[in-house]
């Protein structure tokens, strides 16, 4: 069973959280609208990237964005 742990605006944002997470070994399934991604929607839903963990990585990956957004934060 897959775990959404984060929601990004745009497929930029959604490929780096992606390759964030995997760089911690953990395996991660995205999903996002094909419409979005064809015509460069970034600001609406159809522009949103859905990132996914397997349930029993879920915790390991909240703890690791929430890491990331606390030095994200004091830059």
């Amino acid at each position: 069973m897959l775990k959404k742990v984060w929601t990004a605006p745009g497929y930029l944002e959604g490929q780096i959280i992606k390759s964030f997470l995997e760089s911690f070994g953990l395996e991660v399934f995205t999903f996002e609208e094909s419409v979005g991604l064809a015509y460069g929607l970034t600001t609406t839903p159809l522009g949103e990237v859905e990132i996914y963990v397997r349930k029993e990585c879920e915790q390991e990956a909240l703890k690791y964005l929430e890491d990331f957004i606390k030095s994200d934060d004091s830059v």
